[in-house]
């Protein structure tokens, strides 16, 4: 079914308070530990009370980072935004995990009890993944400028209805998981409901692999 829709293994993301057997603790950050269950298939849990500073703990895991300190940051230090009227809106925007649990967890492949299922994707991918999602009637898409790559991982449980697509922010491509992404690669997120009904739409859309013939160009 994910012929053309990925080069990758899909990855189960899982946040749970009892950790799996199998699982591998990893110090890694999030975006690293989707580019490493996606391309190298390796099964990865972070531990959500490590306690450090990061987008990833803050936004995901849930860490008491005080607002002082995130506006210092994306104002001052990064710059990501212009000031700290934007960034509040930024982060009510995005949200945060709305699961409060120990663990979060990456497996390689499907899983029928994944709370969000993610791919890495190209242009071209993600738009077959999109046309795939217009075929079952699904044309809002989940997309917030300047989001955390790690809001690939929740984004879906705020809004369990739509497909949310993140471009991998600046910090992931250029620093924290630097060279696990290729400059067109993507991340497609979505509750696995979606993803069984894109499989199934696989067959009959033209984004997928229905072939129409004799079409009139224009």
């Amino acid at each position: 079914m994910l012929l053309n829709l990925t080069n990758y293994r899909p990855v189960s993301v899982h946040f749970c308070n009892e950790l799996p057997s199998g699982s591998i603790i990893t110090e890694d950050e999030i975006s690293v530990c989707l580019a490493k269950s996606a391309k190298n298939g390796q099964d990865l849990a972070i531990n959500c009370r490590r306690g450090r500073f990061s987008a990833g703990s803050y936004f995901a895991e849930k860490e008491d980072i005080p607002i002082e300190d995130i506006l210092d940051v994306y104002v001052k230090k990064e710059r990501v935004f212009k000031d700290n009227k934007s960034t509040y809106e930024f982060l009510y925007k995005v949200g945060r995990n709305p699961i409060d649990c120990t663990h979060i967890t990456f497996s390689s492949g499907i899983k029928s009890d994944a709370d969000v299922v993610l791919l890495i994707a190209n242009a071209s991918q993600a738009g077959r993944l999109l046309g795939l999602s217009g075929y079952i009637g699904k044309f809002i898409v989940d997309i917030i400028p300047a989001a955390p790559t790690c809001a690939a991982i929740f984004r879906p449980l705020i809004e369990p209805n739509r497909i949310h697509l993140n471009l991998i922010d600046y910090y992931d491509r250029e620093h924290q998981a630097k060279g696990k992404f290729k400059e067109d690669e993507m991340l497609i997120s979505m509750k696995p409901k979606i993803f069984e009904d894109l499989k199934k739409a696989y067959s009959k859309s033209p984004h997928g692999k229905f072939i129409p013939r004799n079409l009139p160009i224009y």
